[in-house]
């Protein structure tokens, strides 16, 4: 028997550690987006921890529990004479950056305001007690429940070290907090059956709400769609990097990554940052498809008649195959004629300039391995001539 069952409401700790939120998180079943999206209702939800312990600090008249709750916001504040002197706050910022997860893209579920609403009520209470049981019941104790199949998802779509820590800090140290808590709610029902009953029901009521954010949030998570947002298979960390020490690893099995995104949907039509950077860069209309890929790089380029690309050279090859058009490409001392359905060879560090010399537009596909040399170390080189 555990320190925590006299305190926890058997069935709604049931339902927390069967959520299928958590379930489908721990078994790699949610996809990166999903997790994105759970991790800024949390950050809805815990931005006001701070102020959760400050609402129940105002109604603490014991001095000795006063400073015991003190340690825990000052530890919170990173005020604690720790040697980063980082708020938790600015922790769970270094894993929302590192993910692209911006909580002012997705405002709080009616779920999550309730969830916080709720726990800011019971803390504004002038018995301590509703507060205690709030935080200690509801949300410290419950810390390695909710937080580990978080971390089991970050960890198997290696984020790395930075997005997991404020995971692996809170599982580590917040059963210190717990207990602080635990000490003073002990003692102030020791003497009151009843008043103990209703701190269990306090935090039943408090983990029911973190349930019913949890429902909100997997149906948020399912109505986003998408193959990339569900994944039904256990995704593992992507291949390390290796240099000359790792030698003596070079192994006789490889193992398959498959990355969240595989689809990029609507090449032309998009207007992302990078294509549009390049197009201004190069003269013509250039679309970079947007996957993963660790050796081999994929465009759409497009001239308007009587339109040319820059001429340039660089040290990757380049198979270009004609969409629609026709046109002529000088390659060194060389001219290509090409029309729709042709392909035709750049070879390394030839200068190089296409040309659309017919009387429609020329689309085509660029293939190149820039990503392999960049790669290998950051080799890939590329110079504009004219």
């Amino acid at each position: 028997m555990t320190i925590w069952e006299p305190w926890l409401e058997t069935h709604s700790l049931r339902k927390l550690e069967r959520h299928p939120l958590l379930t489908e998180l721990s078994e790699g079943r949610i996809g990166l987006n999903g997790v994105r999206t759970l991790l800024i209702q949390h950050r809805h939800y815990s931005r006001h921890f701070t102020q959760y312990l400050c609402a129940l600090m105002s109604n603490i008249s014991n001095v000795d529990d006063l400073h015991a709750i003190m340690e825990n916001l000052l530890e919170e504040m990173g005020m604690d004479g720790g040697s980063e002197n980082v708020t938790h706050a600015e922790l769970f910022q270094r894993t929302l950056d590192t993910l692209n997860a911006d909580p002012r893209d997705e405002g709080p579920l009616p779920a999550t305001r309730a969830l916080t609403q709720s726990v800011m009520d019971y803390c504004r209470k002038k018995d301590p007690l509703e507060g205690l049981a709030a935080l200690c019941l509801g949300a410290e104790a419950i810390v390695p429940v909710v937080y580990r199949p978080i971390l089991d998802a970050l960890v198997g779509h290696g984020v790395g070290d930075r997005a997991t820590e404020f995971f692996r800090i809170h599982i580590e140290e917040d059963e210190g907090h717990a207990l602080t808590m635990l000490n003073i709610l002990q003692r102030l029902t020791a003497r009151d059956a009843s008043a103990r009953e209703r701190a269990r029901s306090i935090g039943a009521d408090v983990i029911a709400k973190r349930c019913d954010m949890f429902d909100a949030v997997l149906e948020e998570i399912r109505d986003q769609g998408g193959d990339d947002v569900l994944v039904h298979r256990k995704i593992t960390e992507p291949p390390p990097r290796f240099s000359s020490i790792d030698f003596g690893r070079v192994g006789s099995k490889t193992r398959v990554f498959v990355p969240e995104r595989l689809h990029h949907p609507r090449v032309t039509s998009g207007h992302d940052t990078e294509s549009t950077k390049f197009t201004e860069e190069r003269n013509h209309a250039v679309h970079i498809i947007d996957l993963p890929t660790n050796t081999l790089s994929v465009t759409i380029g497009g001239l308007q008649p009587g339109q040319s690309t820059r001429l340039h050279r660089h040290n990757y090859e380049t198979v270009i195959y004609v969409i629609a058009g026709s046109g002529h490409s000088r390659i060194e001392d060389r001219v290509v004629h090409w029309t729709a359905g042709d392909a035709f060879y750049v070879p390394v560090w030839a200068a190089h300039q296409h040309v659309n010399d017919g009387t429609g537009s020329c689309t085509y596909v660029a293939c190149e391995n820039a990503p392999l040399l960049q790669n290998l170390g950051n080799i890939a080189l590329r110079e504009e001539l004219g």
